[in-house]
């Protein structure tokens, strides 16, 4: 089973850190976020020296690239401006791309998304809709919909633990969805879920900063894992404010101990 170490995890450490952290901490893959989406991201690809610098850092580390982000889809969204992105990605030897949604309008967004899913394919890659409560997106359902609407065998989903809980969701859910559309799992913890009428902004809020490890909550992560194919990659998706003084190696290596732990408590390791 493939454990690795999503950017959002240590997004402030850059795509050359995440990679050190994570080689560092003793994971064999990482996630990095090459498309920039924070003005405080920092851009690599075009960059010719810190393209060769991040080459050379997963050559080196012997690190495998298993998902790029992120590339939200809108309305306004220049999928062909996305190239050097995805030419950097099939270099490192990316695996897929993680694309949420910011786009109402059901057949503008397919169309959007099945250009950048054909795009992703021609550099090796498998495009992933994510789903979360706070988006254009906003269920499970929604994505199946938003997925095999497409038609085609290079896009499928990535399925979030937090997000699944807080749009209402449950792992028995998982039983509906075609296999094949479950490539990878973002994995973390939380209190369980409860229908408190939670602000778009504070839903986000816990997304990006207040996410447990796996082990410190409530959620069905155990259930979660039975639901999905065996061999599911699994990206701990878990930062938290609680930890940001730490060094993002220190908080890589407190993400692959916590959930190298629960993986042994229910026998997948």
């Amino acid at each position: 089973m493939i454990v690795s170490l999503a950017a959002l995890s240590i997004l402030d450490a850059g795509p050359l850190g995440q990679v050190q952290a994570c080689a560092a901490a003793g994971f064999t893959h990482a996630g990095l976020r090459l498309n920039p989406l924070l003005a405080s991201d920092e851009k690599v690809a075009g960059d010719a020296a810190k393209e060769q610098a991040l080459i050379t850092a997963m050559e080196d580390s012997g690190m495998a690239l298993l998902e790029v982000g992120v590339f939200p889809i809108k309305p306004d969204m220049d999928v062909e401006g996305l190239l050097p992105v995805l030419k950097l990605s099939q270099r490192l030897g990316g695996r897929f791309i993680v694309c949420p949604v910011e786009d109402d309008d059901h057949a503008r967004r397919r169309e959007t998304f099945m250009r950048l899913a054909d795009h992703a394919q021609a550099h090796g890659m498998m495009a992933l809709v994510e789903f979360n409560p706070y988006s254009a997106c906003r269920s499970l359902a929604e994505a199946v919909d938003m997925v095999e609407s497409t038609g085609l065998a290079h896009a499928a989903l990535v399925i979030d633990a937090l997000h699944l809980s807080r749009s209402g969701g449950q792992p028995s859910d998982l039983a509906k969805v075609p296999p094949q559309l479950l490539q990878l799992v973002h994995f973390c913890d939380a209190p369980a879920y409860q229908a408190d009428g939670r602000s778009a902004d504070e839903l986000r809020r816990e997304s990006r900063t207040a996410r447990l490890l796996p082990g410190e909550g409530e959620l069905w992560l155990r259930q979660l894992l039975e639901a999905l194919p065996a061999q599911t990659p699994i990206s701990i998706e878990a930062p938290s404010s609680r930890h940001a003084h730490l060094s993002a190696t220190e908080r890589a290596q407190k993400a692959l101990s916590a959930t190298m732990e629960f993986l042994h408590s229910i026998g997948r390791v």
